[in-house]
């Protein structure tokens, strides 16, 4: 399937695909550090965090998304710049960033399996967004 693309099209794309991954990011960090205000110090005490938690559902998802797995909204904008490079007849660029792709995948489903790697949860642990960061 091959569209045209204007150059204003593919200027919206890349700047679309920017902000989607930028805003998942944001997200992913500011869960990350609402988890370290709640009393966890380090990433190995992350799998003790309970996987119930709406955190670690947000964390995960966002992992997920930024994985680009489908239907979440990373996958979608992954999509459009494998379009664009295929329809710009750039194909000598289609195969390192499908490897690349697949690398950073396996870098997501590694952190995935690692936070959900026990089944242990910490009852100390109350993870509470109303914690400020002066505690």
């Amino acid at each position: 399937m091959i569209v045209n693309y204007d150059s204003f099209q593919v200027i919206l794309l890349v700047l679309s695909y920017t902000l989607i991954y930028n805003l998942t990011a944001l997200l992913l960090f500011s869960t990350l550090i609402h988890i370290f205000n709640a009393g966890v110090k380090t990433f190995f005490s992350l799998s003790l965090v309970d996987n119930e938690n709406a955190y670690t559902k947000i964390l995960s998802l966002t992992i997920l998304s930024l994985a680009g797995v489908p239907p979440l909204l990373g996958f979608f904008s992954k999509v459009f710049v494998f379009l664009l490079i295929s329809n710009s007849k750039l194909l000598s660029l289609f195969l390192p960033l499908l490897i690349l792709l697949l690398v950073g995948l396996y870098f997501y489903v590694q952190n995935l399996r690692f936070l959900h790697s026990t089944n242990v949860a910490m009852s100390v642990l109350d993870l509470d967004p109303s914690i400020s960061c002066n505690s």
